[in-house]
């Protein structure tokens, strides 16, 4: 699971931790490597559950929280449910809302509310069946199902292979299917720049319309055209300049020392810093949930500032991580055309911005520059703060 899904995670876990908290204290809180709520088990309360897998195999008359790598709801939820993960199946039926974040997402039973769900791949099995509307971002959503209410989603495809009673509201980057038995009762409503593809025997009671994609710019819409495309990308790259310049200034006003010591650690181990931050940035997220379930179980809700500060320092890692890079480019790119070695910090990070700014306007280069900005920038940091701390060690001992 990619740092971006795990940090969504973390604030829909929070998010709903506050919106009941005046509930926990009638609530039971479960934590561990595994948690399983066997067959013959009945919950007459709200649960929360922390752990690396959840299995959930008997009865809870509540709500029930989970967060974990793998959760699999087999049993009856007569309340809501609100998960996050990175698997997640639910076979039973959940009597009113659920809510779910995750890498993959399968429902395949009865939903007595709204279905809310965030995700790469989310699948409505033929059996299942939601009661209300359906909500849903992701790069790939499959329904195959009922669905009584309005569907609203936003997604890279969506195939329909089921029935929605209600009216459906689409945003389709690339392909938008109706399958050969599907049926949407009310009007189809779509924003595409394909046309829907109709299998013989898919019916649209309602009216069909379709929107071409539109991209705001200062607060006026505009149809998506190569040129508008490209107008968009130069204000978007502006932008990126104009903020990590600022934030270069300022790092680089308030901590000089340490900005220069942390470009001169990136201009002698470019190959370690890489690494380094590939391997961290990868690790961090899944620590940090780790931690957070050991602490939870231990803890209780009051864990939720101790996982915070880590949280918010591997953040700010993330957004100090660009300015130093630009630095180091314009560093770079200011001796091959100056032939001086001397360090001028604010003017090479203006050159080095406007370097990564323009390698931005470029797409597939764009994501390449981006991704090793980010690694390279994290794995700097990291390796300064060990080189920081193996100074002091050394200067204790002496």
């Amino acid at each position: 699971m990619t740092r971006k899904a795990y940090l969504i995670i973390l604030i829909l876990l929070v998010c709903s931790s506050i919106s009941i908290d005046e509930r926990v204290e009638a609530a039971e809180l479960l934590g561990g490597i595994q948690v399983l709520i066997g067959p013959d088990e009945v919950i007459n309360e709200d649960v929360y559950v922390f752990a690396g897998r959840v299995l959930l195999e008997g009865t809870i008359n509540g709500d029930l929280v989970a967060a974990g790598e793998n959760i699999e709801i087999n049993g009856a939820i007569n309340g809501d449910l609100i998960v996050a993960g990175r698997s997640i199946a639910i076979n039973s039926t959940v009597a009113d809302d659920i809510r779910a974040a995750g890498a993959d997402l399968q429902l395949s039973s009865g939903v007595g509310g709204d279905l809310i769900a965030a995700g790469n791949e989310i699948i409505i099995e033929a059996e299942a069946e939601i009661g209300e509307d359906f909500v849903a971002k992701a790069n790939t959503v499959v329904a195959r199902g009922v669905i009584e209410g309005n569907v609203d989603l936003s997604a890279v495809e969506a195939n329909f292979a089921g029935t929605v009673r209600g009216n459906v509201d689409a945003t389709v980057e690339d392909r938008l299917v109706l399958g050969p038995e599907s049926t949407i009762g009310g009007a189809l409503s779509f924003t595409s720049s394909n046309e829907v593809s109709r299998e013989p025997g898919s019916t649209v009671i309602g009216e069909i319309t379709q929107q071409m994609p539109a991209i705001s710019i200062f607060g006026n819409e505009y149809q998506v055209s190569t040129f508008i495309l490209l107008i968009s990308t130069l204000i978007d790259q502006t932008k990126w300049f104009l903020s990590t310049l600022l934030v270069g200034l300022i790092l680089i006003s308030l901590f000089p020392e340490t900005s220069k010591n942390v470009v001169a650690t990136l201009r002698s181990s470019p190959w370690r810093s890489l690494g380094t931050g590939a391997l961290v940035l990868a690790l961090t997220p899944i620590l940090l949930l780790l931690i957070m379930i050991a602490l939870l179980s231990v803890l209780g809700f009051s864990a939720f500032p101790i996982v915070a500060v880590p949280g918010m320092m591997y953040t700010a890692l993330l957004l100090l991580a660009k300015p130093l890079i630009a630095v180091s480019i314009g560093g770079y790119v200011n001796k091959l055309l100056t032939k001086r070695e001397d360090y001028s910090p604010r003017s090479e990070i203006a050159i080095g911005a406007a370097l990564l700014a323009v390698l931005g306007c470029i797409p597939f280069v764009d994501s390449i520059v981006a991704w090793l900005t980010l690694l390279l920038g994290f794995g700097v940091w990291l390796l300064y703060f060990h080189r920081q701390y193996r100074e002091w060690r050394v200067a204790q001992r002496a």
